[in-house]
């Protein structure tokens, strides 16, 4: 994990602050989670990755214990609701290339979620398409879409 924050953010590689809390209203936004989950598809519509929650865009280890103690009062509750989010936003088809974890780095409690490159297209709402491009990730629809599909899925056909 040391490497992957000293590294910083890169085409497989991405920090999130929180889950769900907006750092500075110290509420529950669902665009906060709705970021995490398009970081989770881009990984596994490109070459899969790791995404660090609790970790500023600076790598400073920020944790989620705040958040956790605010929203979900345990660590189990908190991976529930992380796992009913993938279930119900891009879908249970997708667990055998998710693996998640709470682990603790540098004194701060920090969700690794590790993504696998999916052979198939994986979509968040069932129509939203997100890919990695270097330390970004980009919605691509229409022609863009279509094109990408066709070269990265071509194989699995």
């Amino acid at each position: 994990m040391e490497f992957c924050i000293t590294t910083g953010e890169t085409k497989t590689i991405e920090f999130k602050q929180s889950l769900s809390l907006d750092t500075i209203k110290k509420t529950k936004e669902k665009y906060i989670e709705d970021a995490v989950l398009k970081t989770i598809c881009a990984f596994m519509n490109s070459d899969g990755g790791t995404l660090l929650v609790g970790v500023a865009d600076d790598g400073a280890p920020t944790g989620v214990d705040d958040e956790i103690q605010k929203f979900h009062k345990s660590n189990d509750k908190f991976l529930l609701h992380f796992k009913n989010l993938i279930r119900s936003k891009i879908g249970e088809e997708i667990y055998p290339l998710l693996e998640y974890e709470l682990r603790k780095f540098r004194g701060a409690q920090l969700l690794m979620v590790s993504c696998q490159k999916s052979s198939k297209e994986v979509f968040m709402n069932g129509a939203e398409f997100y890919v990695r491009t270097n330390p970004a990730t980009d919605r691509l629809e229409g022609k863009k879409l279509l094109e990408y599909c066709k070269t990265r899925f071509a194989t699995n056909r």
